[in-house]
């Protein structure tokens, strides 16, 4: 079953569309933009730096698009003709790969360092400049209190004044823990003082993503007026500067994905003699590891070098270059432009550029926008594609986003679509869950529980050293409700520092909920582990529990540096178990009123599970407290359940020798 997503292009007057112009020139301090893939929203900041000699805080969510993206503009400045030396001065990467760098490099601190790297990054000469940098270093540099000499004073308000433009990529993939860093920059930039009428600094703030989220109830709360904001929205007209070429788009109903592989290895193998690159998008990380060796085996059945193959997902980018047991190429440093086929997870959605990908075998992702995500990497600019879905019965029954999408198919078989067509139904598919009737194009809404932790990310910034006098009174004047609300919360949460009996684990459990809403994406624990041949890599630990028997066959040991790990015998791939372990991610969660934590599985509904502890009053110190500190004790219910986060700790690598 097949149809063709017509050619599609945008306008382009002197290098720019419309919708990169207006990044650029709009007026409006707060910006949303929505454009297809391959529609060059990052390449408008690049233009912004050479043309306009802007400062640009560009925060993406992955190191590898960190990278990406700053590779990216320092071929494009030196193709300007920016002597190298220049660019690189004029280009930095807040990761944790660049943290490293910079430590072996001799730079004793690197907070410190980052934190005058916000005023600039070289003075001695002109020209604009990009930090590309991921949110959790953002937020560590805004919250955290510097005694350094010439820098405690430097905070949100200096990002903007020292910056013409703060962006974030990708915003769809903003949690709603999250969303308090984004929220801080567009409050911010969008209230004047009522003095002087003026906005505090410079820096427009915008949001872009090729598969938008509807936040505008959240920003509402959060007093953000639509007024304030602009709407940007990239035009597609027939002809112009291309996006995609002519692109078939197929389903195949098979059980697997290796199958597929298998029964389009002439097509991929044609491809790779022809010096275009194949893409191969995996739903599952488990699957696409047990398969590496049988299609290792049929691309050299084939006549497909295993050099020419590179394979990309969260465990393998974890290690450095090298090579998988299969002889296929892993690591993050990679260039996947070197490669003539990708092997990957949903980790090619954002970081990773295709050289030339006319050819792209995957399955349909896990909502609408991984769908669109991963179908606009294919075929860019104005070359004609493949992209092969693989469907099955269970994929059908378990979303029903797929199986409209299979049924469209069917309804307009052998036809020509539009790319706005094809996103209008997926859209659809996912509006209908929120009951939106908003024309505009949308794949997810961010939950209400986005008000509480902006809310409590004001509350935590509210105290750090920069903001004082003008500043302080001007964050907190300027505050939204929700800070007010999570102020008042915490205030009545200490009410149990009252009790000697209490407050001890009062004070551990909000500090612990502070931690927790420094952690701006719910990312599990992690463990290392390092194979026969001496590679390291980094697996989450739920999911080294349920695909591997790694964690009940071995020790866990620990390097002079007390870090643990798992030393294997073999190659990962070795132990792999046939049938999924039935393994749960487990938090051990605390209460503000007494000693010990309870096991909670992290699921949809955890927050009421901790609830019902809370209310437990079988529990000796739970009905005293509850009696001598009701408020208290519903406030520490509230902050919980208006904000989703639990304080407490993952479970560590220990507990992991037991299959729950």
């Amino acid at each position: 079953m097949k149809l063709t997503i017509a050619r599609h292009c945008v306008e382009n007057i002197n290098k720019l569309s419309p919708l990169q112009q207006a990044l650029l020139d709009d007026p409006c301090r707060v910006r949303i933009a929505d454009a297809p893939t391959g529609a060059g929203k990052t390449y408008a900041f690049q233009q912004a730096l050479l043309e306009q000699n802007a400062r640009i805080l560009f925060i993406v969510p992955t190191r590898r698009l960190a990278q990406n993206i700053a590779s990216g503009l320092m071929a494009e400045l030196k193709q300007a003709g920016w002597p190298e030396s220049k660019a690189q001065r004029k280009v930095a990467v807040w990761n944790s790969d660049e943290t490293l760098r910079l430590k072996e490099e001799g730079v004793t601190n690197v907070n410190g360092y980052r934190v005058r790297q916000i005023s600039s990054l070289d003075n001695t000469s002109k020209g604009g400049e990009m930090i590309v940098a991921i949110p959790e270093v953002v937020s560590h540099l805004l919250l955290t209190r510097w005694n350094a000499k010439g820098i405690a004073g430097i905070g949100v308000f200096d990002v903007l004044a020292d910056f013409d433009h703060i962006v974030f990529d990708e915003f769809h993939t903003i949690e709603a823990r999250g969303f308090g860093l984004a929220s801080l920059f567009a409050k911010l930039a969008s209230v004047t003082d009522e003095e002087t009428g003026n906005a505090i600094g410079q820096a427009k703030v915008s949001l872009l993503s090729a598969t938008p989220l509807k936040i505008d109830g959240v920003l509402k709360e959060l007093g953000i007026a639509k007024e304030q904001i602009s709407i940007l929205k990239e035009s597609i007209v027939p002809e112009g500067r291309a996006l995609h070429g002519d692109v078939e788009l197929s389903l195949h109903d098979r059980p697997n994905m290796l199958g597929l592989i298998k029964e389009q290895v002439s097509i991929i193998s044609q491809e790779v003699n022809a010096c275009r690159q194949v893409v191969v998008i995996y739903n599952a990380l488990g699957q696409l590891q047990r398969d590496l060796l049988d299609i290792a085996h049929c691309f050299n059945q084939n006549g497909i070098d295993a050099k020419q193959v590179l394979v990309v997902n969260s465990i393998d980018d974890t290690g450095r270059e090298g090579l998988h047991s299969c002889g296929f190429a892993v690591g993050q440093k990679q260039d996947p432009d070197s490669f003539s086929v990708l092997i990957a997870t949903a980790s090619v959605e954002m970081g990773v550029t295709f050289r030339d990908a006319n050819v792209m075998l995957m399955e349909p992702g896990f909502a609408p926008m991984n769908f669109l995500q991963r179908y606009g990497r294919a075929a860019r600019r104005d070359k004609a594609g493949q992209v092969m879905v693989r469907i099955d019965s269970d994929l059908m029954n378990a979303n029903d986003w797929i199986r409209e999408l299979n049924n469209w198919m069917q309804d307009h078989q052998d036809t020509t679509q539009t790319i706005h067509a094809l996103s209008k139904m997926l859209s659809k598919t996912v509006q209908m869950a929120f009951d939106s009737d908003d024309d505009g194009l949308y794949f997810g809404e961010l939950s209400k529980q986005a008000i509480y932790t902006s809310g409590l990310f004001w509350y935590e910034l509210l105290k750090h050293s920069s903001n004082k006098k003008f500043r302080g009174q001007h964050l907190y004047e300027h505050q939204p409700k929700s800070a007010k609300r999570i102020a008042a919360l915490i205030k009545t949460v200490r009410q149990l520092e009252q009790s000697e009996e209490h407050a001890k684990y009062c004070e551990i459990w909000l500090e612990k909920l502070r931690e927790q809403a420094l952690q701006l994406r719910d990312i599990g624990k992690r463990v290392k582990v390092i194979e026969s041949s001496g590679r390291v890599i980094t697996p989450g630990l739920l999911w080294l529990q349920r695909e591997t028997v790694i964690t009940t066959k071995f020790p866990v040991q620990s390097d002079d540096n007390g870090n643990e790990y798992f030393q294997l015998y073999g190659e990962l791939h070795e132990y792999f178990v046939d049938k999924k372990n039935q393994a749960k991610r487990m938090m051990d969660c605390c209460f503000p009123h007494r000693q010990g934590s309870v096991p909670i599985e992290v699921k949809k509904g955890m927050q009421k599970e901790w609830s019902r502890h809370l209310h437990d009053q079988r529990d000796s110190d739970t009905e005293f407290a509850w009696e001598d500190f009701p408020d208290a004790m519903k406030a520490a219910d509230d902050l919980v359940r208006l904000t989703g986060l639990i304080p407490g700790d993952e479970s560590d690598v220990q507990g992991s020798n037991r299959i729950f």
